[in-house]
């Protein structure tokens, strides 16, 4: 797929080469369960592959597919995400991936098969800042204390920041590193797992500015 200047910067942001952006396979995957609290995070979103499709996807724009097909690329990601230990971790819908493409590209993508092929040409570095910026270790930071702390500064596995934007009582917005693009919100919150806690977000966390 051809690179629109706005996917350029965020390869030329992050530090990495149009030659280091490579085009990923893809892999086996699935999505959450619904009693989750003895699983691992890595098991909670492999839970629900009977549902896919033999490349790993599926119709539903509400799960967990695409950034699952991602994590599995990279095998450090996937031994924290199943290893003891206390995460938080924001977890974006294949929708929310739709939409980044549509930012980077200009053009809308519908069969997540294609929306995963279209953030794999960012390449592996790209992907895995991204993803990391989607962690943040040492902590559980469930929803009811996400919405008591407005204007916590979250630091990301990635290294930046995520910064809590509470609006009304119980709206949690998480303002990331990009002042232009619509910051992600959470949808899908407390997704319990035995080494941490993950919630789903309607679109994907940027680390740079754009």
């Amino acid at each position: 797929m051809q690179r629109t200047p706005l996917a350029r910067r965020l390869l030329a942001a992050l530090g990495i080469s149009m030659a280091a952006a490579v085009a990923i396979p893809a892999m086996v995957q699935a999505a959450p369960a619904k009693n989750t609290s003895n699983l691992s995070l890595a098991q909670i979103l492999l839970s629900d592959s009977k549902k896919d499709a033999a490349n790993g996807f599926d119709r539903n724009p509400n799960d967990f597919d695409i950034v699952t097909q991602a994590l599995l690329l990279f095998p450090d990601l996937v031994e924290a995400a199943s290893n003891p230990g206390d995460y938080t971790v924001f977890l974006p819908t294949d929708y929310a991936f739709r939409l980044l493409v549509k930012d980077l590209t200009g053009k809308k993508v519908f069969k997540e098969s294609d929306v995963f092929a279209a953030v794999a040409t960012l390449g592996t570095d790209t992907v895995k800042t991204v993803l990391t910026y989607h962690i943040v270790p040492g902590a559980r930071v469930d929803y009811k204390a996400a919405t008591k702390s407005d204007g916590a500064e979250l630091k990301t596995l990635q290294g930046n920041i995520i910064t809590v934007d509470v609006q009304g009582k119980n709206r949690v917005i998480l303002m990331d590193g990009d002042p232009d693009l619509r910051d992600p919100r959470v949808i899908f919150p407390n997704i319990k797992a035995s080494n941490g806690i993950a919630h789903g977000i309607n679109r994907v966390l940027i680390p740079v500015n754009l």
